[in-house]
């Protein structure tokens, strides 16, 4: 179980007093001051403290990541950097297992240490969730992640709760993104674009674009797979008797292997030793060896394969055929097939649960769900499901179904079915309008994500621009997330938690945003251990100068302008280098945040320049009040948080708008 649900829980237990530990809390006293400051003292690049009580010893430690060529700038601000607590037996030595720290970094706003009774206050403070008390950085949090209709991907914090705003990035893609993979250590995302014979690389930890791997002329990229041990991302090329194989170490294209013809799916081998490619034209599955990157077998199935799945629990391949209406089972040691279970035409997914044994079968044209034993490899049960189903996804405990002609989604638990091999499901409201509102927007991509606290799931909805929240055991989604009026085609979630890396070794890496002295506030749950560690982090000349060379001001031309509700107004900015004091011209990511406090309401929009260094957009308030205006340019690496905001009063309109839809100068 993850940190994430203990929050709430361990709010009341942090009252109970600690006991004194055997080190003074926040590490040695003699800490010197930030490497880094002094001209000429190059920042470390690692730093580490340790603390024990009641047995335990932990090692707090950051370490610098180093670029391809091995440099790094060492600990200063700006850096990326990994975060680790290594926690052992203090009398044997023996790593402490099985834990789930929750932990910050968070900016000391005092010239001391806090003491242990401070320390602890400090959690329960942190763990509250008010912004004006936000941690700098957050080490139990997770991303949401969506690829949408307009070629962007949108990187939103679910976890802030009083935020102005949850959308934290947009990455804009230089085209349409049909599906997204996550490397193995979560750092780079490949994003199949098919009308641009490309898959885009995006660096997770700065958002942005860190390169491209073009998979042929006239190739269109669609599905996209990590093999289990991360080493290559396939991409299975439509339409083309190819798929492309790209090497995650360097990012670059590693081969194109030829396979049959038509639509292509791909699954692996637990081992990673094989990977299977279904041909829906060929009615085959192409078996490659991952070693030598070279097709071994070809191997006839069903009419028109589409789904293909491992079972980890009988090491076979399944492979679903939609018109042939069967499931070809593939033992990998001989790539022949060994029985071919008989069902209905109409299949269009299957996946196999966490463990292995079950089998999940989506038929689109029954709206039902038959589930494959692999201990028999004979079909246990079949059950209805929400209308039209298209895709299945597990949690520790349930299927979860999407309908796309329903705006529900069916809950399937999986003991029932351990138990008696089928199970009546639960239906659950998930929007206002069905996937099928939106024909041309259903896409192949997972919609529904786990969050990793094991017990809820988030759910996009296209047609409603809108993520649900849903927890298990509840009847109705527990919270909304806007996509900030996107369509969703892809949602995933990137676990940013500290994670065990290794046993009693726990890890996460992060983004030295600031430079300063910051306090590394530390709970485990069992053994309840509280610290505060001491992390002091440098400035970084480079990022000083690039700063300098990159920093505007911005002159507000609408101070003066008054305002009504349902007219439509410009709202123009001016944009000049604070050194030079020149106008700033082309620039094409220039962001207007018009909303309302708190948050209520708000509109982003991107500004045109109308003329030297001017920028606007037309802006219509939905109503009258108190709204701010913000602005960011991060290719000038200006945020909407580095920019004065401006507060501007909006009158009621209702008494005989003038000119209205069209904008006043």
């Amino acid at each position: 179980m993850r940190s994430y649900r203990r929050i709430a829980l361990t709010l009341l237990s942090l009252l109970v007093s600690v006991a004194a530990a055997s080190a003074q809390i926040g590490g040695p006293k003699d800490m010197k001051q930030a490497a880094g400051k002094e001209a000429g003292v190059k920042a470390p690049l690692t730093f580490s403290s340790q603390f024990e009580k009641e047995g335990i010893n932990i090692e707090f430690s950051i370490e610098a990541v180093k670029d391809e060529s091995g440099r790094s700038p060492g600990l200063v601000a700006g850096a990326d950097a990994v975060v680790t607590f290594r926690v052992k037996d203090r009398r044997t030595g023996q790593p402490v297992t099985g834990l789930h720290p929750t932990a910050w970094i968070n900016a000391r706003a005092g010239d001391y240490t806090p003491g242990e009774a401070e320390c602890r206050d400090k959690i329960k403070t942190l763990m509250g969730g008010l912004l004006s008390v936000r941690a700098d950085i957050d080490l139990n949090s997770y991303l949401m992640l969506t690829l949408n209709h307009d070629g962007t991907i949108t990187f939103i914090n679910p976890q802030v709760a009083f935020n102005i705003t949850k959308l934290e990035s947009i990455v804009t893609l230089p085209g349409v993104g049909v599906e997204m993979a996550l490397s193995k250590k979560g750092d780079y995302l490949y994003v199949t674009i098919p009308d641009k014979s490309a898959v885009a690389i995006i660096n997770t930890v700065t958002r942005k674009i860190a390169g491209a791997v073009t998979t042929g002329e006239k190739t269109r990229p669609t599905r996209i797979s990590l093999q289990p041990d991360g080493r290559y991302a396939w991409v299975a090329l439509d339409g083309s008797p190819n798929v492309a194989v790209i090497d995650t170490a360097t990012n670059k294209l590693a081969a194109t292997v030829g396979v049959g013809a038509g639509l292509h799916n791909i699954a692996f081998t637990q081992d990673s030793r094989f990977a299977y490619v279904t041909n829906s034209e060929s009615d085959t599955v192409s078996a490659i060896d991952t070693a030598s990157l070279e097709r071994v077998a070809e191997i006839g199935v069903g009419k028109t394969p589409v789904a293909v799945s491992y079972s980890s629990a009988g090491g076979l391949i399944y492979v679903a055929a939609i018109n042939g209406g069967t499931v070809s089972v593939i033992r990998p040691s001989a790539q022949q097939v060994i029985k071919t279970i008989p069902l209905k035409r109409g299949i269009v997914a299957m996946r196999f649960e966490p463990e292995g044994r079950y089998g999940f079968v989506v038929n689109q044209i029954e709206s039902d769900v038959s589930i494959i034993d692999a201990a028999t490899n004979t079909v246990t049960g079949t059950t209805p499901v929400a209308k039209s189903p298209d895709q299945v996804v597990f949690t520790r405990r349930y299927a979860y179904v999407r309908g796309t002609e329903s705006e529900k989604f069916s809950l399937l638990e999986l003991s029932e079915i351990a138990k008696k091999g089928s199970t009546s499901p639960v239906n659950i409201q998930a929007g206002r309008q069905p996937a099928s509102a939106l024909p041309q927007e259903i896409g192949v991509a997972d919609m529904i994500a786990p969050t990793p606290e094991g017990n809820a799931a988030m759910i996009a909805n296209a047609p409603d621009r809108m993520i649900y929240y849903y927890v298990e055991g509840m009847m109705a989604p527990m919270g909304t997330f806007q996509n900030y009026k996107r369509k969703p085609y892809h949602l995933l979630l990137i676990d940013r938690s500290l994670s065990e890396t290794e046993p009693g070794v726990y890890s996460a890496p992060i983004k030295l945003r600031d430079a300063g002295r910051f306090d590394v506030p530390l709970m485990i749950d069992q053994p309840r251990l509280i610290n505060c560690f001491d992390l002091q982090i440098a400035e970084s000349p480079e990022s000083q100068k690039k700063r300098g060379a990159s920093s505007i001001a911005v002159e507000t031309l609408f101070k003066e302008r008054k305002f009504k509700a349902g007219e439509p107004y410009p709202i123009r900015f001016k944009l000049t280098d604070s050194i030079t004091g020149q106008p700033l011209n082309l620039l094409a990511d220039v962001q207007v945040l018009v909303f309302e406090p708190p948050g209520v309401w708000q509109e982003r929009q991107r500004a045109r320049e109308v003329g030297d260094g001017i920028y606007e957009v037309i802006q219509t308030f939905p109503h009258a009040g108190l709204f701010n205006v913000m602005i960011s340019v991060q290719s000038r690496g200006a945020r909407f948080a580095d920019t004065p905001h401006t507060r501007v009063s909006v009158a009621d309109g209702s008494d005989g708008p003038e000119n209205k839809g069209t904008a006043k100068p």
